[in-house]
């Protein structure tokens, strides 16, 4: 699944955001990621885009979410800890892993 955020131009629409996720059948969980382009970063499109990710993911009875992010990627995590969800991190040298349960 993925959903991207446009924005209208004199020559068609401008692509500045992509959430996406991908089914791991073995853990009933969905691995997650997200792209904001620099210059609309930090206006809650990514909390947006995982809010959607899940509503959709929990209509299909998914347990979850996984993501594997950079330590120094700080909005991202703040986006997933902020998120509302029971959230469980590991630090793996300069990689979170990161899981989310939806109940």
């Amino acid at each position: 699944m993925a959903i991207v955020g446009t924005i209208p131009e004199a020559y068609g629409d401008q692509i500045i955001a992509v959430g996406r996720y991908y089914l791991d059948p073995g853990t009933n969980r969905f691995e997650v990621a997200f792209m904001v382009r620099d210059n609309w970063q930090n206006r809650g499109i990514g909390t947006f885009l995982l809010k959607y990710l899940a509503t959709i993911a929990r209509g299909q009875g998914i347990a979850g979410f996984t993501a594997e992010v950079l330590a120094d990627n700080r909005p991202m995590l703040a986006v997933l800890r902020r998120s509302g969800f029971r959230l469980r991190s590991r630090l793996d040298g300069r990689v979170h892993s990161i899981e989310l349960d939806f109940e």
